[in-house]
């Protein structure tokens, strides 16, 4: 997933010279969903809403919907905006009820 210079930053993540938050305002306006599993805690189910927090203000300057609502929706809700966020409980996979989520926010923001 990383290279070497990557782990330079291991213990001081804060110098990092960018990090998720712009990879996502990039995709603005475009709709992005990030899936996460409760007890994914490597994949840090908290962060990653943090991610999409930081970049709601990019989707909101090109005239956007971004996230539907500051505030992380509950295990199995999916959020409604363009910054898509869903997690359920259980580890890391890909299930049954990921794939319907997936089908869910494509159809929704890309069409049938």
């Amino acid at each position: 997933w990383f290279n070497s210079r990557f782990k330079e930053f291991n213990d001081r993540p804060q110098a990092l010279p960018f990090d998720q938050h712009a990879m996502a305002a990039l995709i603005a306006p475009r709709p992005v969903l990030f899936p996460n599993a409760s007890d994914d805690q490597w994949a840090n189910p908290d962060g990653q809403f943090a991610i999409l927090q930081a970049a709601d203000p990019v989707y909101k300057l090109l005239g956007f919907e971004g996230l539907a609502s500051q505030i992380k929706p509950p295990i199995n809700v999916l959020s409604a905006g363009r910054l898509g966020y869903w997690e359920r409980a259980g580890k890391h996979e890909m299930n049954t009820d990921d794939w319907k989520v997936f089908v869910e926010f494509a159809k929704k923001h890309l069409g049938s």
